[in-house]
């Protein structure tokens, strides 16, 4: 079996991330990938070269823009020499894309995989409505949580049994034990350590982090918040005027990228994640892994990875007090919030791993084969 894969970037994202994940634990299963993207990214950094280190090919599709005409010519003459029986595509681009294949006469399954609810974030949302009828000419439809699910099925009108729900996946392992000890290096052994990581984007939340602090500091004067994450459109001056505007300087540091993240996560004490909107949450399940307990903004699909109470702690999304009273008991309940670290990588292992997503997709991929 050989699938062609065709997603809008391949620099660092969680998409892009999971494809990887999904290539490389495919291929031990026998499964071939072949990986097209149709312009470069603004990620942190660029991922062909993990792709072709791993053995799958890469191809740019040159899709940059509006060229979608000529990136649609290069992947009609990719899919000639390749022969795929496959074509699965991630993200609305690529999207696009894959319907174009499909009205030029593609033979095999055409699959897509939604990672997101793209209203509430996609630049290009004005165009959704055109995709509820692109995506109903896909043969089957992935995503990534029961949140996507639901916002497919609601607002798009697609049939329930035609969308499979695959949860993202990660190596478990790699998240168990730190290459460094970065408590040490930072000179932070004394500090109660919370955390968080992602782009410095409005919707993660990190504003909402800053302005919890003051709260948390008056009772735990020990603590310091950090901030990890690449700042694509310079946000990032935004929350460090609000960390000075809140006298917060010797209690929120900004560490940009950072690329040990297991590193970055065993050092913590608690992880927070105060998104607005998700898809998933990888960075979620990530902390989990790694053993920390997690307090997350409650919206779906944050609510179907962490159980509150067992795993982690729920907080109202966009109250910083509320991320400010679960924090504070997470660093004054030290016993308890290690119990939710241990049941938290148990959880992980058993849903989120990515033996489990690739063998679900497996099994979507020979259904679709089988009803064609």
């Amino acid at each position: 079996m050989k699938i062609l894969h065709v997603i809008n970037t391949l620099s660092l994202g969680g998409a892009e991330l999971q494809l990887l994940t999904l290539c490389r634990r495919l291929k031990a299963l026998g499964v071939a990938a072949v990986v097209a993207y149709l312009k470069p990214g603004r990620g942190a950094r660029p991922l062909p070269a993990d792709f072709e280190g791993a053995g799958i090919p890469v191809f740019d599709l040159g899709g940059e823009g509006f060229r979608l005409l000529g990136a649609w010519l290069r992947l009609q003459r990719l899919v000639r020499r390749e022969r795929p029986d496959i074509l699965h595509t991630h993200l609305p681009r690529a999207d696009l894309l894959g319907f174009l294949m499909r009205r030029g006469g593609f033979p095999g399954p055409w699959i897509c995989s939604v990672h997101g609810i793209y209203a509430q974030y996609w630049r290009g949302r004005p165009l959704l409505p055109l995709f509820r009828w692109i995506w109903r000419r896909a043969d089957r439809m992935i995503a990534i949580s029961e949140a996507v699910k639901i916002w497919l099925t609601q607002r798009y009108r697609l049939a329930p049994e035609k969308i499979q729900v695959v949860y993202y996946g990660i190596e478990p392992e790699r998240w168990r034990s730190p290459a460094q000890d970065l408590r040490s290096r930072w000179g932070l052994d004394e500090q109660l350590l919370v955390g968080t990581i992602g782009r410095l984007i409005p919707v993660k939340g990190h504003d909402v982090l800053i302005r919890a602090m003051p709260s948390v500091v008056r009772q735990l004067p020990r603590t310091m918040l950090l901030i990890a994450g690449h700042d694509p459109w310079g946000y990032g001056r935004v929350l460090k005027g609000l960390t000075a505007q809140l006298g917060l300087g010797e209690h929120v540091r900004f560490l940009g990228f950072q690329d040990d993240v297991p590193s970055f996560l065993h050092a913590l004490d608690v992880f927070a994640f105060a998104s607005r909107s998700e898809g998933f949450g990888q960075v979620v399940i990530e902390a989990m892994a790694a053993g920390k307990p997690v307090v997350v903004s409650r919206i779906a699909p944050l609510t179907e990875i962490v159980v509150d109470g067992e795993t982690g702690l729920w907080a109202e999304p966009g109250i910083p007090e509320s991320f400010a009273e679960k924090i504070r008991w997470l660093l004054a309940h030290p016993e308890d919030a290690r119990t939710m670290g241990r049941r938290g990588q148990e959880r992980v292992s058993t849903l989120f791993s990515a033996a489990r997503m690739a063998q679900e997709m497996l099994n979507v991929y020979a259904t679709a084969l089988a009803s064609r």
